[in-house]
């Protein structure tokens, strides 16, 4: 590192945290001077330190201690400084020179920083023909005495110059070498994390860590972070730090970070860092079911709990039934913890059941559990109902069949209470206004109430006219109409055809008569 650096933390916090080592700063600032010329030199310890006497130091040696924290000296060599016993300053190199042409370079100057090389003659006289040199290579030529501006200095800029010009057109005069040292903006940055071989599932922290000096602390930060091949995790942000929530073996890879500055824009990139996840073996498989003890009734919901006291990354959980192969549910996840729900459950859901749980390096599976279903008692309960109401039915039935007979038998003896039976309708067709049609029904003795052999019926004819073609089925109540009398002839079983016939011929001839 840059013996100019002072130790600052990194901005990985947002926090500055300098340290505890002072720097000497130069008025006017340049490190090369003609004899006999006075500088005056600062020591700016640390805010760690209380302010105090300062001790100076001039090649190694003590040279002396003030009450403040300034000195001025005309001598060339190294000086150091320390404040309050702190550590010592890094050192810084002056050069007074007894030479006729001095090369003045600015110090400190960090990238990013604009700069102006000046070839000076002591007693400012006119000079021509005036040429810089880097490490004794010219790259820079002027007519007249002029100054090389650097509008960015980089780091590639560091070197030795000096400068050689004409003094009144009469001869050549040389500088001193000077050397220009182009101190970094920032450090490297280091990118560190809180384990670089993780468990699979736990947080890792990743932290890009820069070193700054106390003159540029007030500089604007950007930081971003990568993963193989190349995966933007984080951009632009101001803080240095990213977190992983949770990693997995799939986040395994290469990361860096990389850090720019807004302006002067100076972009630095990490050396990468590999990291992957460790797999921890899965122990403890273990099944349970709920509700506990096993026991169920045939169509509840029944959940059997798969789960591992120990184990990382992507899990299988698989369920099976003792005496079957065939997996009965699988699930991936990246869980210690799994169920399988069976929503309502048969009677032939019972058995015994286990898990087995895999994360790609064993196999591992589960104790047993028994599960029991019972058959739903209320399925019974209204199958007994049903049964019972079955036979209430029927035995309501067979009691008005019965019911019904007895009052039939009854009919016989007591007929005279009973109403006439419906009256016959006779319908008339207009096929001629003279002419009416009689039409007369059957009627059986089984149909018809019999009081000593005799059926009292009634017979009416209506017309089809106009006014009357959508007249009730009943007669009119004043209309007379005529009553037929029957004869009710009762045969013997076998002649039940014929006793009708009889009856049904003498009806004929009743109905004519009687009309």
């Amino acid at each position: 590192m840059d013996p100019f650096f002072i130790l600052a933390l990194a901005l990985v916090s947002g926090k500055f945290a300098l340290s505890s080592k002072p720097m000497i700063f130069i008025n006017p600032p340049w490190t090369t001077f003609f004899k006999g010329e006075k500088v005056l030199l600062t020591c700016n310890g640390s805010h760690f330190y209380a302010p105090g006497k300062t001790k100076w130091y001039h090649k190694g040696k003590m040279l002396q201690e003030t009450s403040g924290n300034n000195i001025r000296v005309n001598s060339s060599g190294t000086y150091k400084c320390t404040t309050n016993n702190s550590p010592l300053s890094d050192s810084v190199t002056l050069t007074f020179s007894p030479v006729l042409l001095i090369m003045r370079i600015p110090y400190p100057v960090f990238e990013g920083d604009s700069l102006i090389l000046q070839c000076q003659e002591k007693d400012n006289s006119t000079l021509t023909q005036v040429t810089y040199y880097k490490n004794k290579k010219p790259f820079s030529a002027f007519n007249q005495n002029s100054s090389v501006f650097i509008p960015q200095a980089r780091l590639s800029d560091r070197g030795r110059y000096s400068c050689t010009a004409v003094k009144h057109k009469l001869w050549k005069i040389i500088s001193n070498e000077a050397v220009l040292h182009i101190h970094e903006l920032f450090s490297h940055p280091v990118l560190e994390t809180t384990d670089s071989q993780p468990i699979e599932g736990s947080a890792v922290t990743l932290r890009c860590e820069i070193w700054i000096p106390p003159q540029k602390s007030n500089i604007q930060l950007h930081f971003s972070f990568f993963r193989d091949p190349r995966i933007m995790l984080l951009s632009h942000s101001i803080a240095g730090e990213f977190q992983i929530s949770k990693f997995w073996k799939e986040d395994s890879g290469s990361y860096w970070c990389e850090v720019e500055t807004v302006y002067p824009q100076v972009y630095k990139q990490s050396h990468p860092i590999m990291m992957s996840a460790r797999r921890i073996p899965i122990t403890g498989v273990h099944i349970e079911v709920q509700p506990h003890g096993g026991h169920v009734i045939g169509g509840q919901k029944l959940v059997l709990l798969c789960s591992v006291a120990e184990g990382s990354g992507t899990i299988t959980f698989s369920w099976y039934k003792e005496g079957t192969e065939a997996i009965l549910e699988k699930k991936i996840q990246q869980s210690l913890v799994a169920e399988f729900t069976i929503s309502a459950v048969r009677e032939n859901d019972s058995g015994k059941y286990y898990c087995t749980v895999d994360n790609n390096s064993s196999l591992i599976p589960s104790n047993s559990v028994s599960i029991t279903v019972k058959r739903n008692g209320r399925g019974s309960f209204i199958a007994v109902i049903t049964v019972a109401l079955g036979s209430v039915l029927g035995f309501i039935a067979v009691a008005l069949l019965v019911y019904f007979k007895h009052q039939r038998k009854s009919g016989q003896n007591f007929s005279t209470d009973l109403p006439r039976s419906l009256p016959i309708q006779i319908q008339g067709t207009m096929e001629s206004n003279a002419c009416t049609q009689l039409k007369l029904q059957e009627i059986h003795s089984d149909e018809t109430p019999v009081v000593e052999d005799v059926i009292y019926s009634e017979v009416w004819s209506t017309q089809q006219g106009k006014e009357e073609a959508d007249a009730s089925e009943k007669p009119p109540l004043d209309k007379d109409y005529s009553v037929i009398y029957l004869v009710v002839k009762k045969t013997e079983t076998q002649g039940d055809s014929t006793g009708s016939s009889q009856i049904m011929n003498e009806s004929n001839r009743d109905t004519t008569d009687g009309f």
